[in-house]
């Protein structure tokens, strides 16, 4: 990812247990270096929007199931577990 862009940075420590805007952040750096950018619009596109767990669950829920779509199989992961760290 970091020939992509250069913000968020990525660290081990970040990688090993993202918080929830280190995520949204590589999310929305990458949709607008690969032009996917029209996937999500409004206040998915902005991290201060996401103030409550069920926001950023549902975010989280809408990534998952896109990245299920492009990558054609299930991926076992809760969202709920990601959110808690």
């Amino acid at each position: 990812y970091e020939q992509l862009f250069a913000k968020p940075k990525m660290s081990e420590k970040l990688l090993n247990k993202p918080p929830f805007r280190f995520l949204h952040d590589m999310f929305t750096a990458t949709m607008g270096k690969t032009g996917l950018d029209k996937i999500f619009e409004g206040d998915d596109l902005n991290s201060k929007s996401f103030e409550d767990k069920d926001s950023k669950l549902a975010f989280l829920v809408k990534l998952i199931t896109l990245t299920e779509m492009v990558i054609g199989e299930k991926i076992d992961i809760k969202p709920t577990l990601v959110l808690a760290g």
